[in-house]
């Protein structure tokens, strides 16, 4: 994976950044700048039989499509029944 950044114009990162902690601050989720900021996490979704069936890369400043998961969950327990 790579950390390149999608853009290196300083108005393009100041404008994603403004919206991303817009974003936090609507939801009252408060943070700091401490720790390991380049570390990303993600969400594996696994059947009935440990075989991975979706997967979500967590991309910094963009929210979870939590409507991709749900329909994934869904997805899965429909074919484990």
């Amino acid at each position: 994976m790579s950390l390149k950044p999608k853009s290196w114009n300083p108005l393009k990162i100041y404008r994603g950044m403004r919206d991303m902690l817009k974003r936090l601050s609507d939801k009252n989720i408060s943070g700091n700048m401490v720790g390991e900021g380049l570390i990303q996490g993600g969400i594996i979704i696994f059947d009935r039989n440990g075989k991975a069936r979706y997967a979500y890369r967590e991309e910094t400043g963009f929210e979870v499509p939590i409507n991709d998961v749900i329909a994934a969950v869904r997805t899965v327990k429909s074919k484990d029944e």
